[in-house]
Protein backbone atom coordinates (compact mmCIF):
# COMPACT_ATOMS: atom_id res chain seq x y z
CA UNK A 1 0.00 0.00 0.00
CA UNK A 2 1.44 3.40 -1.00
CA UNK A 3 -0.46 5.63 1.56
CA UNK A 4 2.25 7.52 3.58
CA UNK A 5 0.52 10.47 4.72
CA UNK A 6 3.23 11.78 6.75
CA UNK A 7 5.32 14.91 6.92
CA UNK A 8 9.32 14.18 7.20
CA UNK A 9 10.41 14.61 10.63
CA UNK A 10 12.42 17.44 10.34
CA UNK A 11 9.40 19.53 8.83
CA UNK A 12 6.81 18.28 11.40
CA UNK A 13 7.37 20.48 14.33
CA UNK A 14 6.19 23.83 12.32
CA UNK A 15 3.39 21.92 10.02
CA UNK A 16 1.83 20.80 13.65
CA UNK A 17 2.01 24.65 14.35
CA UNK A 18 0.71 25.26 11.41
CA UNK A 19 -2.48 22.99 11.56
CA UNK A 20 -3.07 24.21 14.98
CA UNK A 21 -3.08 27.68 13.99
CA UNK A 22 -5.44 27.12 10.91
CA UNK A 23 -7.54 24.67 12.59
CA UNK A 24 -11.33 25.27 11.18
CA UNK A 25 -12.75 27.01 14.58
CA UNK A 26 -14.20 30.16 13.13
CA UNK A 27 -16.79 32.21 15.27
CA UNK A 28 -19.52 29.67 16.56
CA UNK A 29 -22.09 31.74 14.01
CA UNK A 30 -20.28 30.10 11.32
CA UNK A 31 -21.03 26.92 9.71
CA UNK A 32 -18.98 23.61 10.92
CA UNK A 33 -18.59 21.35 7.68
CA UNK A 34 -18.02 17.89 8.10
CA UNK A 35 -14.94 18.31 6.37
CA UNK A 36 -14.00 20.93 9.13
CA UNK A 37 -14.78 18.41 11.83
CA UNK A 38 -12.52 15.59 10.40
CA UNK A 39 -9.70 18.42 9.68
CA UNK A 40 -9.93 19.16 12.91
CA UNK A 41 -9.42 15.29 14.49
CA UNK A 42 -7.13 14.28 12.21
CA UNK A 43 -4.78 17.08 13.67
CA UNK A 44 -5.45 16.69 17.08
CA UNK A 45 -6.56 12.96 17.98
CA UNK A 46 -4.37 10.46 20.10
CA UNK A 47 -5.16 7.69 18.20
CA UNK A 48 -3.58 9.06 14.90
CA UNK A 49 -1.27 11.06 16.49
CA UNK A 50 0.08 7.38 18.33
CA UNK A 51 -0.20 5.71 14.40
CA UNK A 52 1.87 8.39 13.14
CA UNK A 53 4.85 7.86 16.47
CA UNK A 54 4.75 3.76 15.56
CA UNK A 55 5.58 4.54 12.12
CA UNK A 56 7.99 6.66 12.92
CA UNK A 57 9.26 4.37 15.12
CA UNK A 58 9.07 1.45 12.59
CA UNK A 59 11.44 3.56 9.89
CA UNK A 60 14.24 3.83 12.94
CA UNK A 61 13.95 0.21 13.61
CA UNK A 62 14.32 -0.43 9.35
CA UNK A 63 17.34 2.21 9.44
CA UNK A 64 19.31 0.76 11.94
CA UNK A 65 18.05 -3.33 10.10
CA UNK A 66 20.10 -1.41 7.06
CA UNK A 67 23.03 -0.24 9.28
CA UNK A 68 23.86 -3.99 10.08
CA UNK A 69 24.69 -4.25 6.61
CA UNK A 70 27.75 -1.71 7.27
CA UNK A 71 31.19 -2.31 9.11
CA UNK A 72 31.23 -1.23 12.75
CA UNK A 73 34.09 1.56 13.59
CA UNK A 74 35.02 2.08 16.98
CA UNK A 75 37.54 4.61 18.56
CA UNK A 76 38.61 3.99 21.93
CA UNK A 77 41.49 5.56 24.25
CA UNK A 78 42.99 4.61 27.81
CA UNK A 79 45.33 6.18 30.12
CA UNK A 80 46.50 3.73 33.33
CA UNK A 81 48.89 4.62 36.21
CA UNK A 82 50.54 1.86 37.70
CA UNK A 83 52.67 1.25 40.63
CA UNK A 84 55.48 -0.26 39.16
CA UNK A 85 56.38 0.69 35.84
CA UNK A 86 54.84 -1.30 32.65
CA UNK A 87 55.97 -2.02 29.03
CA UNK A 88 54.85 0.52 26.80
CA UNK A 89 54.54 -0.91 23.75
CA UNK A 90 53.68 -4.71 23.00
CA UNK A 91 56.39 -7.35 22.76
CA UNK A 92 57.12 -8.92 19.32
CA UNK A 93 60.21 -10.06 20.44
CA UNK A 94 63.40 -9.77 22.75
CA UNK A 95 66.43 -7.92 22.22
CA UNK A 96 69.09 -7.44 25.40
CA UNK A 97 70.46 -4.68 22.99
CA UNK A 98 67.36 -2.91 22.55
CA UNK A 99 65.47 -3.14 25.60
CA UNK A 100 62.03 -2.01 25.68
CA UNK A 101 60.69 0.87 27.34
CA UNK A 102 59.12 1.05 30.43
CA UNK A 103 56.96 3.70 32.31
CA UNK A 104 54.36 4.27 35.11
CA UNK A 105 52.26 5.95 32.44
CA UNK A 106 50.88 3.74 30.23
CA UNK A 107 48.74 5.66 27.02
CA UNK A 108 46.49 3.45 24.46
CA UNK A 109 44.73 4.33 21.50
CA UNK A 110 42.84 2.41 18.59
CA UNK A 111 40.61 3.02 15.84
CA UNK A 112 38.96 -0.79 15.12
CA UNK A 113 36.77 -2.07 12.55
CA UNK A 114 34.79 -5.03 12.31
CA UNK A 115 32.35 -6.41 8.83
CA UNK A 116 30.12 -9.25 9.28
CA UNK A 117 30.52 -11.71 6.15
CA UNK A 118 28.44 -14.10 7.16
CA UNK A 119 25.71 -15.01 9.97
CA UNK A 120 23.09 -17.50 7.78
CA UNK A 121 20.86 -14.91 7.09
CA UNK A 122 20.36 -13.26 9.95
CA UNK A 123 20.93 -9.64 8.99
CA UNK A 124 18.63 -10.24 5.85
CA UNK A 125 15.67 -11.96 7.73
CA UNK A 126 15.80 -8.64 9.94
CA UNK A 127 16.04 -5.78 7.00
CA UNK A 128 13.23 -8.12 5.85
CA UNK A 129 11.32 -8.46 9.38
CA UNK A 130 11.38 -3.94 9.54
CA UNK A 131 10.20 -3.72 6.15
CA UNK A 132 7.16 -5.62 7.53
CA UNK A 133 6.79 -3.96 10.38
CA UNK A 134 7.13 -0.57 8.86
CA UNK A 135 4.62 -1.55 6.45
CA UNK A 136 2.00 -2.90 9.02
CA UNK A 137 2.88 0.03 11.48
CA UNK A 138 1.60 2.73 7.87
CA UNK A 139 -1.08 0.58 7.14
CA UNK A 140 -2.11 0.92 10.67
CA UNK A 141 -2.14 4.38 10.46
CA UNK A 142 -4.34 4.53 7.30
CA UNK A 143 -6.54 2.03 9.67
CA UNK A 144 -6.62 4.55 12.31
CA UNK A 145 -7.40 7.44 10.41
CA UNK A 146 -10.67 5.68 8.62
CA UNK A 147 -11.97 4.20 11.90
CA UNK A 148 -11.58 7.95 13.20
CA UNK A 149 -13.07 9.14 9.80
CA UNK A 150 -15.88 6.97 10.82
CA UNK A 151 -16.09 7.91 14.00
CA UNK A 152 -16.14 11.69 13.45
CA UNK A 153 -18.70 11.54 10.47
CA UNK A 154 -20.83 9.24 13.01
CA UNK A 155 -20.78 11.93 15.64
CA UNK A 156 -21.42 14.72 13.31
CA UNK A 157 -24.82 12.96 11.27
CA UNK A 158 -25.83 12.17 14.93
CA UNK A 159 -25.72 15.97 16.00
CA UNK A 160 -27.76 16.66 13.10
CA UNK A 161 -30.37 13.61 13.07
CA UNK A 162 -30.68 14.88 17.11
CA UNK A 163 -31.32 18.57 15.91
CA UNK A 164 -33.96 17.42 13.35
CA UNK A 165 -35.87 15.45 15.57
CA UNK A 166 -35.74 18.01 18.29
CA UNK A 167 -36.89 21.09 15.86
CA UNK A 168 -39.88 17.75 15.23
CA UNK A 169 -40.16 17.63 19.28
CA UNK A 170 -40.73 21.38 19.21
CA UNK A 171 -43.18 21.91 16.56
CA UNK A 172 -45.41 18.53 17.93
CA UNK A 173 -44.43 20.84 21.47
CA UNK A 174 -45.99 24.11 19.79
CA UNK A 175 -49.28 22.66 17.94
CA UNK A 176 -50.61 21.04 20.96
CA UNK A 177 -50.34 24.20 22.78
CA UNK A 178 -52.57 25.82 20.12
CA UNK A 179 -55.00 23.00 20.87
CA UNK A 180 -54.76 23.69 24.49
CA UNK A 181 -55.41 26.94 24.19
CA UNK A 182 -57.89 26.10 21.62
CA UNK A 183 -59.96 23.37 24.32
CA UNK A 184 -59.67 26.11 27.03
CA UNK A 185 -61.86 28.29 24.95
CA UNK A 186 -64.26 25.59 22.98
CA UNK A 187 -64.66 25.02 26.94
CA UNK A 188 -65.16 28.47 27.94
CA UNK A 189 -67.40 28.95 24.91
CA UNK A 190 -69.42 25.50 26.36
CA UNK A 191 -68.95 23.74 23.16
CA UNK A 192 -66.06 21.75 24.46
CA UNK A 193 -66.02 19.69 27.87
CA UNK A 194 -63.40 19.89 30.52
CA UNK A 195 -62.22 16.23 29.12
CA UNK A 196 -60.98 17.77 26.26
CA UNK A 197 -59.04 19.73 27.68
CA UNK A 198 -57.37 17.36 30.24
CA UNK A 199 -56.70 15.33 27.20
CA UNK A 200 -54.95 17.88 25.40
CA UNK A 201 -53.02 18.83 28.48
CA UNK A 202 -51.65 15.42 28.65
CA UNK A 203 -50.79 15.31 25.14
CA UNK A 204 -48.68 18.53 25.95
CA UNK A 205 -46.83 17.14 28.67
CA UNK A 206 -46.35 13.60 26.44
CA UNK A 207 -45.07 15.82 24.06
CA UNK A 208 -42.64 18.28 26.34
CA UNK A 209 -41.29 14.90 27.74
CA UNK A 210 -40.50 14.40 24.67
CA UNK A 211 -38.83 17.19 23.93
CA UNK A 212 -36.87 17.10 26.87
CA UNK A 213 -35.16 13.89 25.83
CA UNK A 214 -34.59 15.29 22.56
CA UNK A 215 -32.32 18.41 23.90
CA UNK A 216 -30.81 15.88 26.25
CA UNK A 217 -29.96 14.13 23.21
CA UNK A 218 -28.27 16.72 21.05
CA UNK A 219 -25.97 17.91 23.73
CA UNK A 220 -24.83 14.32 24.26
CA UNK A 221 -24.07 14.92 20.45
CA UNK A 222 -22.76 17.92 20.37
CA UNK A 223 -19.99 17.03 23.30
CA UNK A 224 -18.94 13.46 21.55
CA UNK A 225 -18.19 15.57 18.43
CA UNK A 226 -16.51 17.79 20.28
CA UNK A 227 -14.03 15.37 22.53
CA UNK A 228 -13.52 14.25 18.99
CA UNK A 229 -12.28 17.04 17.41
CA UNK A 230 -10.39 18.04 20.28
CA UNK A 231 -12.12 21.07 21.13
CA UNK A 232 -14.03 22.59 23.90
CA UNK A 233 -17.91 21.51 23.47
CA UNK A 234 -18.65 25.46 23.61
CA UNK A 235 -17.06 25.61 19.77
CA UNK A 236 -19.73 23.12 18.95
CA UNK A 237 -23.03 23.61 20.82
CA UNK A 238 -25.26 25.81 19.35
CA UNK A 239 -23.38 26.18 16.36
CA UNK A 240 -24.94 25.53 12.52
CA UNK A 241 -23.75 22.87 11.07
CA UNK A 242 -23.76 22.15 6.89
CA UNK A 243 -26.00 19.25 6.25
CA UNK A 244 -24.69 16.18 4.49
CA UNK A 245 -26.36 13.46 2.19
CA UNK A 246 -25.34 11.18 -0.58
CA UNK A 247 -24.49 12.55 -3.70
CA UNK A 248 -26.09 11.92 -6.62
CA UNK A 249 -25.13 8.98 -8.61
CA UNK A 250 -22.35 7.91 -6.56
CA UNK A 251 -21.87 4.66 -6.96
CA UNK A 252 -19.70 1.89 -5.12
CA UNK A 253 -16.23 2.21 -5.54
CA UNK A 254 -13.68 -0.48 -6.54
CA UNK A 255 -12.61 -2.24 -3.26
CA UNK A 256 -8.92 -1.99 -2.50
CA UNK A 257 -7.33 -4.20 0.05
CA UNK A 258 -8.51 -2.92 3.79
CA UNK A 259 -5.67 -2.19 5.43
CA UNK A 260 -6.31 -3.99 8.45
CA UNK A 261 -5.65 -7.03 6.24
CA UNK A 262 -2.73 -5.03 5.09
CA UNK A 263 -1.37 -4.88 8.66
CA UNK A 264 -1.85 -7.94 9.46
CA UNK A 265 -0.31 -9.95 6.78
CA UNK A 266 2.66 -7.73 6.95
CA UNK A 267 2.42 -8.75 10.81
CA UNK A 268 2.74 -11.70 9.85
CA UNK A 269 5.54 -11.47 7.33
CA UNK A 270 7.38 -9.99 10.04
CA UNK A 271 6.97 -12.57 12.39
CA UNK A 272 7.91 -15.24 9.24
CA UNK A 273 11.49 -13.11 9.07
CA UNK A 274 11.87 -13.21 12.77
CA UNK A 275 11.60 -17.04 12.95
CA UNK A 276 14.30 -16.87 9.88
CA UNK A 277 16.88 -15.13 11.56
CA UNK A 278 16.45 -17.27 15.34
CA UNK A 279 17.11 -20.42 13.15
CA UNK A 280 20.07 -18.41 11.50
CA UNK A 281 21.24 -18.77 14.81
CA UNK A 282 22.14 -22.34 14.29
CA UNK A 283 24.38 -21.18 12.03
CA UNK A 284 27.85 -19.73 12.26
CA UNK A 285 28.97 -16.42 12.01
CA UNK A 286 32.20 -14.61 10.07
CA UNK A 287 33.43 -11.68 11.05
CA UNK A 288 36.27 -9.82 9.26
CA UNK A 289 38.42 -7.14 11.81
CA UNK A 290 41.25 -4.88 11.81
CA UNK A 291 42.68 -1.80 13.90
CA UNK A 292 45.63 0.77 13.96
CA UNK A 293 46.76 0.71 17.75
CA UNK A 294 48.81 3.33 19.12
CA UNK A 295 50.92 3.29 21.96
CA UNK A 296 52.84 5.84 24.41
CA UNK A 297 54.11 6.76 27.70
CA UNK A 298 53.66 9.79 30.01
CA UNK A 299 57.01 10.99 28.47
CA UNK A 300 55.47 10.84 25.31
CA UNK A 301 57.14 7.41 23.75
CA UNK A 302 54.21 6.45 20.79
CA UNK A 303 54.46 3.87 19.12
CA UNK A 304 51.60 2.40 16.25
CA UNK A 305 51.06 -0.74 14.86
CA UNK A 306 47.80 -2.53 12.75
CA UNK A 307 46.31 -5.49 13.10
CA UNK A 308 43.76 -7.05 11.10
CA UNK A 309 41.92 -11.13 10.62
CA UNK A 310 38.81 -12.84 9.96
CA UNK A 311 37.16 -14.42 12.93
CA UNK A 312 34.51 -17.30 13.31
CA UNK A 313 31.74 -17.72 15.64
CA UNK A 314 30.04 -20.80 16.22
CA UNK A 315 28.24 -21.64 19.68
CA UNK A 316 28.18 -24.98 20.24
CA UNK A 317 26.23 -25.42 23.09
CA UNK A 318 23.93 -22.66 24.85
CA UNK A 319 21.70 -24.54 27.32
CA UNK A 320 18.40 -24.36 25.18
CA UNK A 321 17.93 -21.27 24.52
CA UNK A 322 18.34 -20.89 20.88
CA UNK A 323 15.74 -24.19 20.36
CA UNK A 324 13.43 -22.15 23.01
CA UNK A 325 13.86 -19.01 21.01
CA UNK A 326 12.71 -20.98 17.46
CA UNK A 327 10.34 -22.25 19.02
CA UNK A 328 8.70 -18.91 20.39
CA UNK A 329 9.25 -17.55 16.83
CA UNK A 330 7.52 -20.01 15.53
CA UNK A 331 4.44 -19.82 17.95
CA UNK A 332 4.25 -15.78 17.22
CA UNK A 333 4.03 -17.09 13.23
CA UNK A 334 1.02 -19.04 14.27
CA UNK A 335 -0.82 -16.45 16.38
CA UNK A 336 -0.07 -13.60 13.39
CA UNK A 337 -1.79 -16.17 11.05
CA UNK A 338 -4.50 -16.46 12.90
CA UNK A 339 -4.85 -12.97 13.50
CA UNK A 340 -4.98 -12.43 10.26
CA UNK A 341 -7.63 -14.89 9.42
CA UNK A 342 -9.72 -13.28 12.09
CA UNK A 343 -8.86 -9.60 10.71
CA UNK A 344 -10.65 -11.23 7.52
CA UNK A 345 -13.24 -12.64 8.56
CA UNK A 346 -14.26 -9.41 10.64
CA UNK A 347 -13.61 -6.91 7.75
CA UNK A 348 -15.86 -9.94 5.49
CA UNK A 349 -18.38 -9.16 8.16
CA UNK A 350 -18.36 -5.37 8.29
CA UNK A 351 -18.42 -5.14 4.64
CA UNK A 352 -21.80 -7.81 4.48
CA UNK A 353 -23.27 -5.54 7.17
CA UNK A 354 -22.44 -2.37 5.57
CA UNK A 355 -24.62 -3.77 2.37
CA UNK A 356 -27.76 -5.24 4.86
CA UNK A 357 -27.31 -1.75 6.48
CA UNK A 358 -26.94 0.60 3.29
CA UNK A 359 -30.29 -1.50 1.15
CA UNK A 360 -32.14 -1.37 5.02
CA UNK A 361 -31.54 2.48 5.50
CA UNK A 362 -32.31 3.32 1.78
CA UNK A 363 -35.68 1.91 1.75
CA UNK A 364 -36.68 2.91 5.25
CA UNK A 365 -35.53 6.10 4.24
CA UNK A 366 -38.08 6.44 1.00
CA UNK A 367 -40.64 4.67 2.86
CA UNK A 368 -40.71 7.17 6.42
CA UNK A 369 -39.93 10.06 3.28
CA UNK A 370 -43.89 9.65 2.42
CA UNK A 371 -45.07 8.57 5.37
CA UNK A 372 -44.07 11.74 6.87
CA UNK A 373 -45.96 13.84 3.74
CA UNK A 374 -48.62 11.93 4.37
CA UNK A 375 -49.00 12.71 8.63
CA UNK A 376 -48.38 15.95 7.31
CA UNK A 377 -51.49 15.96 5.21
CA UNK A 378 -53.30 14.03 7.88
CA UNK A 379 -52.53 16.65 10.95
CA UNK A 380 -53.61 19.05 9.07
CA UNK A 381 -56.70 18.37 8.20
CA UNK A 382 -58.00 16.97 11.19
CA UNK A 383 -56.37 20.66 12.84
CA UNK A 384 -59.04 22.27 10.34
CA UNK A 385 -61.60 19.79 10.67
CA UNK A 386 -60.97 20.18 14.61
CA UNK A 387 -60.73 23.98 14.36
CA UNK A 388 -64.51 24.21 12.39
CA UNK A 389 -66.20 21.99 14.85
CA UNK A 390 -66.17 18.63 12.17
CA UNK A 391 -63.56 17.05 13.61
CA UNK A 392 -62.17 15.11 16.84
CA UNK A 393 -60.01 15.86 19.31
CA UNK A 394 -57.99 12.42 19.43
CA UNK A 395 -58.36 12.01 16.27
CA UNK A 396 -55.81 15.55 15.85
CA UNK A 397 -53.81 13.99 18.63
CA UNK A 398 -53.08 10.92 17.21
CA UNK A 399 -52.10 12.58 13.59
CA UNK A 400 -49.82 14.86 15.74
CA UNK A 401 -48.14 12.09 17.38
CA UNK A 402 -47.84 10.15 14.33
CA UNK A 403 -46.11 12.71 12.65
CA UNK A 404 -44.08 13.34 14.88
CA UNK A 405 -42.69 9.69 15.08
CA UNK A 406 -42.45 9.62 11.45
CA UNK A 407 -40.17 13.01 11.33
CA UNK A 408 -38.20 11.58 14.12
CA UNK A 409 -37.82 7.72 12.15
CA UNK A 410 -36.94 9.82 8.81
CA UNK A 411 -34.43 12.28 10.30
CA UNK A 412 -32.65 8.99 11.79
CA UNK A 413 -33.11 6.82 8.62
CA UNK A 414 -31.91 9.85 5.96
CA UNK A 415 -28.66 9.98 8.13
CA UNK A 416 -28.59 6.34 8.40
CA UNK A 417 -28.19 6.36 4.53
CA UNK A 418 -25.00 8.52 4.44
CA UNK A 419 -23.63 6.17 7.46
CA UNK A 420 -24.12 3.36 6.01
CA UNK A 421 -22.12 4.36 2.62
CA UNK A 422 -19.32 6.08 4.78
CA UNK A 423 -19.40 2.34 6.64
CA UNK A 424 -19.30 0.93 3.23
CA UNK A 425 -16.21 3.40 2.51
CA UNK A 426 -14.75 2.01 5.61
CA UNK A 427 -15.14 -1.80 4.58
CA UNK A 428 -13.65 -1.49 1.35
CA UNK A 429 -10.73 0.52 2.81
CA UNK A 430 -11.50 3.50 0.71
CA UNK A 431 -12.43 6.15 3.49
CA UNK A 432 -10.76 9.36 3.29
CA UNK A 433 -11.34 12.94 2.93
CA UNK A 434 -11.31 12.73 -0.79
CA UNK A 435 -13.73 10.14 -0.88
CA UNK A 436 -16.09 12.24 1.19
CA UNK A 437 -15.68 15.15 -0.92
CA UNK A 438 -16.26 13.34 -3.61
CA UNK A 439 -18.98 10.67 -2.81
CA UNK A 440 -21.12 13.37 -0.09
CA UNK A 441 -23.02 16.33 -1.06
CA UNK A 442 -21.65 18.84 1.79
CA UNK A 443 -24.08 22.24 2.01
CA UNK A 444 -21.60 25.12 2.23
Amino acid sequence: MAFDPRPTPGRRWWLAALALATLPFPARSQTLSLLDAADSALATHPSVLAARARVDEADAGRSAARASYLPDIVGTSSLARFEKPMVVAPLHGFDPRNPPAFDRTLVQSQIGASWTLFDGGARRAGLRGADAVRDAARAGERSSVEDLLESVAGAYVAVLSTREIRAAADRQVAALQGEREHAGQRLREGTAAQVDVLRAQAALQDALAQQSTAVARVGLAERSLARLMGVDTSRVSGRPLADVSVRAGTAAADSTVDPRIVAARRTLDAARARLRAQRATWLPSVKASGALMSFGSGAGAYTHEWQGGVQLSWPLFTGGARAASVRRAEADVRVAQEDLDQTQLAVAGALDAARTSLVEATGRAQALQASVTQWQEVARIEELSLQTGAGVQDDFLRAEAALYRAQAGYAGARYDVVMAHIRMARARGILDQAWMNTALEIAR
